[in-house]
């Protein structure tokens, strides 16, 4: 049985890991300029990556729809599942297409959801 990680440095790690990937830099430029090993920067990378994969496999599982296909049940909008690494793409008839990333979904619904009301108020 695997040691369980302390999550305050497990999140430590997470951000260590994220900040790294969008500073554009390599894995040995950004370690030195932080201060520690890459050693230890890949053993959590690697720890990091398989606890995530663990818990996608079992929220895949567990994850129910809450509405059947189809339905809408407020606002125009259909809630769905999403798995982490998931995507929405909406076509708009001009051609437009926007994808927005996952984690980004709920700030991007309610942004829509604003819109809509206003342009509901100036019709």
């Amino acid at each position: 049985m695997g040691r369980v990680a302390n999550p305050k440095l497990a999140s430590l790690w997470r951000d260590r890991v994220e900040r790294q990937r969008r500073s554009g830099l390599s894995i040995l430029e950004f370690c030195r300029r932080e201060g520690f090993s890459t050693g230890s920067f890949y053993a959590w990378k690697r720890r990091l990556h398989a606890s995530r994969s663990t818990v996608e496999r079992k929220s895949k599982k567990r994850v129910q729809p809450r509405v059947s296909h189809g339905q809408s049940p407020r606002g125009g909008f259909v809630q769905f599942p999403l798995t982490v690494d998931s995507a929405i793409e909406v076509r708009f008839a001009d051609g437009t297409i926007v994808s927005v990333p996952a984690e980004k979904l709920a700030v991007t619904l309610k942004t829509l959801q604003a819109l809509q009301g206003e342009g509901a108020a100036d019709a």
